[in-house]
């Protein structure tokens, strides 16, 4: 029990690693490098991503979950071959579009720096699968322990070469660090040697589990980095730099926190009958959460973030409170597209997650056409923004309609916030150099304001405040006397 909690621990601090590492990374190269050098580097980084997650083949997970047999040395020689074959491919192909993705990103003297990114992917296919191999048996730290040093190793070799020569080859030393310290550290943990061998029940498992997975991959590739993809070929890599900065600082917790609520709500729907009583009232329960989360967190980046960010990146990269405030509905809503995964996840209804992808897809295809035609990034925001909005009262009907959601408390949840964010805008607009002093005031009212809202929410739709205990610590609060303390010399 112990080893498991402990184990479960490193594993969280390796998650929140992954999310701190980056976010160091960021404030140190925005500080060293200039804007056009660091958007170059993002675009390094940007690609050694998109690949990894649009061609994931889920031999990773086939590591952990192989069935076909029970000799763990014979399926990891099978499944370090397919890693490595991917990983040529992968190499490769990254090698050969280099010139290519040079011109993309309006960066023709970074040619060679995108082909170290291809040559990456190809030294990461030598790493050890063992590592994910032993969370079979509830082995996590050994997994854990590689992405720390990987993130570490990223992190060191980054500063330390934006020190030596603060140009854009700072991210190819930084990756090239990364997958050399994953590798190693991966065969210093793992319980079994790096071979290679071929096994045709274990490969065709692994290749029946991993054909599917590309196609999501490539979807989610393009939902999770399109937008700096586009924003680097439409508007240039200072403005992918900037648009990076705040942007990856406002989304960088998000996923972290959707996945720790959807991953607390969705036992509540598990084995129950769509007309249990439990299921409307968890959903009740669900929809007061993520919203409030999303609306506090969205309060939280566009008042607090205001002064945060160019006092952690510098001036360059200090945000209007207009682009602060359409960034922070856009978050909002992001939140709310998650409205009805843990019910959907819980009944088997992939197609309500679809959905949700899909409208993703267009949204961003808005928020790109209308870049087309007016470049910026303040328009793309707001195109994006809009067409978000209007999806997520569309998925909100849907929640509505095919699962136990309330139709008052949806309406609630998703139209209270946005009237908020709405305020934050329109002060904004009208008033373009707000003093920080008033945008802070103007954030802590509609603060407060949240918390009264969700109260009454909570009321209505959750559980009835009582109005005798209501009455009596409005009591306590007016007879409250001030405490006198004497001092003594």
């Amino acid at each position: 029990m112990r080893l498991s909690l402990k184990s479960g621990s490193i594993l969280a601090i390796a998650n929140l690693a992954e999310m701190t590492f980056p976010f160091i990374r960021n404030i140190v190269l925005a500080r060293l490098l200039a804007p056009h050098e660091f958007g170059v580097a993002i675009s390094l980084a940007m690609i050694s991503a998109l690949v990894e997650i649009g061609f994931d083949f889920g031999v990773p997970v086939s590591a952990v979950r192989y069935t076909k047999t029970d000799d763990p040395k014979r399926a990891l020689a099978t499944l370090h071959a397919l890693q490595l074959s991917r990983a040529a491919l992968v190499g490769t192909l990254i090698m050969a579009m280099a010139p290519l993705l040079a011109i993309i990103f309006s960066s023709p003297e970074a040619t060679y720096a995108y082909v170290a990114v291809g040559a990456c992917a190809i030294i990461r296919g030598f790493g050890n699968l063992g590592v994910k191999q032993a969370m079979r048996d509830y082995q996590y730290w050994r997994n854990a322990v590689t992405i720390i040093m990987t993130q570490l190793a990223w992190t060191v070799a980054v500063i330390i070469a934006a020190l030596i020569s603060p140009d854009y080859t700072v991210m190819a030393w930084g990756l090239a660090a990364s997958v050399i310290a994953s590798g190693i550290t991966s065969h210093l943990l793992s319980r079994f040697p790096w071979r290679l061998g071929w096994d045709k029940a274990i490969a065709d498992e692994a290749t029946t589990f991993g054909k599917p997975l590309v196609p999501t991959g490539i979807v989610t590739a393009g939902m999770t980095l399109g937008d700096r993809v586009f924003i680097g070929w439409a508007l240039g890599t200072q403005a992918l730099a900037f648009y990076s900065v705040i942007f990856g600082t406002a989304t960088l917790p998000r996923g972290a926190i959707l996945r720790f609520l959807t991953n607390l709500f969705v036992p509540a729907f598990v084995n129950r009958p769509e007309d249990h009583p439990s299921v409307k009232k968890n959903c009740a329960r669900w929809t007061l959460v993520l919203s409030a989360v999303a609306f506090f967190y969205a309060m939280g980046f566009i008042f607090a973030g205001t002064p945060l960010l160019p006092l952690l990146f510098g001036k360059a990269y200090a945000a209007s409170p207009y682009l602060m405030s359409l960034i922070g509905l856009n978050l909002f809503v992001k939140f709310l597209y998650q409205l009805p995964s843990p019910v959907a996840l819980a009944q088997g209804r992939s197609k309500l997650m679809l959905i949700c992808t899909v409208f993703s897809i267009l949204a961003l295809g808005v928020g790109a056409a209308a870049t087309l035609f007016r470049p910026s990034i303040e328009v793309f925001v707001l195109a994006l923004t809009l067409a978000e909005v209007l999806a997520v009262l569309r998925i909100g009907m849907i929640s509505v309609r095919t699962l136990s959601f309330s139709a008052g408390q949806v309406t609630m949840a998703l139209l209270g916030p946005m009237a908020a964010i709405g305020i934050a805008l329109a002060i904004s607009l009208a008033f373009p150099a707000i003093p920080l002093i008033d945008w802070l005031v103007l954030g802590a009212i509609l603060t407060l304001g949240g918390l009264i809202f969700y109260a009454v929410m909570a009321h209505l739709f959750v559980m009835p405040l009582k109005s005798a205990l209501l009455r009596q610590a409005l009591a306590d609060i007016m007879n409250r006397r001030p405490v006198t303390v004497n001092e003594e010399s």
